[in-house]
């Protein structure tokens, strides 16, 4: 629908220079994990989470550098797991990997200048999408939804107007989650520099990537670990 209707909506695609495959994997992680790896060819992460009771999900992501170097783009579907296997062979504990059509893509990062023409809207991931390393889309999908669905409720039969008070109601909440998003996928553009720094930096550094997280909260939520950031800056200076 969007793309029949590109001249009206007017989206706009930018593809970030990584590129991710999306697997599962037997092995049980309790929550969401990163995980940094390098090899002879370059820098690797891992974004795993419990999806199931005995299922996890394992996106691998590398720089374009690394990509090309490992020769992940002429490896069909098992060489390609198969290496990302051998790559991450100590968090997964012996486990495989799990494909399910697991090509390596580079993110989109989706925006349409508008939301609606006419009696046709867009939600969810057709109207823009937010980098995994946020993991909000499902989330804003389902409040798009339930927005849409409130507009209607106080419009009625006026489509026009229950379209206006959607987008009303809608865009400064995903603009400043959007910017978040985007400030997070950028960081992960320039991971394998990151992973150059001293851990207790690298960390801090991704805590504090999207600009939602300040020190102040940072102090409230891990203390030990600012005391650590602290101790190590008044040490530098």
């Amino acid at each position: 629908m969007r793309g029949a209707r590109q001249a009206l909506f007017q989206p706009k695609i930018e593809l970030l220079t990584n590129r991710f495959a999306w697997y599962g994997t037997t092995q049980p992680f309790d929550c969401l994990t990163l995980t940094f790896r390098s090899n002879e060819h370059g820098a690797f992460v891992a974004h795993h989470y419990r999806h199931a009771r005995a299922m996890s999900t394992f996106v691998v992501e590398c720089d374009e550098f690394t990509w090309n170097r490992a020769g992940l783009g002429r490896m069909d579907d098992a060489q390609s797991r198969a290496y990302c296997e051998r790559v991450f062979a100590p968090d997964l504990d012996g486990h495989p990997l799990v494909s399910n059509k697991s090509l390596w893509r580079q993110f989109p990062l989706l925006s349409n200048r508008r939301w609606s023409s006419g009696r046709v809207v867009l939600i969810g991931d057709a109207l823009r999408t937010v980098h995994f390393s946020i993991g909000s889309g499902t989330r804003l999908a389902f409040e798009d939804a339930i927005a849409l669905d409130r507009a209607f409720g106080e419009a009625g039969e006026d489509v026009p107007r229950a379209l206006a008070a959607f987008e009303r109601e809608r865009r400064p909440v995903v603009e400043k989650l959007l910017a978040a998003a985007n400030a997070s996928s950028f960081w992960y553009e320039r991971f394998p520099e990151k992973m150059r720094e001293a851990p207790w930096r690298l960390a801090y550094d991704y805590m504090t990537r999207s600009g939602r997280m300040t020190d102040d909260r940072l102090r409230e939520q891990a203390p030990k670990f600012m005391r650590r950031v602290e101790a190590e800056r008044e040490g530098r200076s």
